[in-house]
């Protein structure tokens, strides 16, 4: 969340795998290791402030190293230049792997709401 809210794509990445995987709201694909990162590159270079919110969070373990955490984001950008925040509703799948005592991205999967809020 901070890292995300501050613009740091370097501290995004650090939370991911290298091969990482994504599918998110705006491309019909998987993305697979460096184009997530371009993925990320792209969303914080075209705003200026961001907020994300996360909601009814859950998180089962696996193997004591794999981790599924499912849950709402709530996802505020501005467009620039107007100043006004956008929301953006999402369903979303985390799962995190154990590496060196770290918790990282495996894969994420979000899905923009239809109507709105959860």
């Amino acid at each position: 969340m901070q890292a995300y809210e501050a613009g740091n794509l370097d501290s995004l990445m650090a939370l991911h795998l290298p091969d990482s995987t994504f599918a998110g709201t705006l491309q019909p694909f998987w993305l697979h290791g460096p184009e997530v990162r371009d993925l990320w590159n792209r969303y914080l270079g075209g705003t200026q402030r961001r907020l994300v919110r996360f909601r009814d969070v859950e998180t089962r373990l696996y193997a004591d190293n794999v981790s599924v955490e499912t849950g709402y984001m709530e996802m505020y950008m501005d467009r620039p230049p107007s100043p006004e925040l956008i929301a953006t509703f999402i369903r979303y799948s985390i799962t995190r792997v154990r590496r060196n005592g770290d918790w990282l991205i495996a894969n994420m999967n979000v899905a923009r709401l239809p109507d709105g809020r959860p």
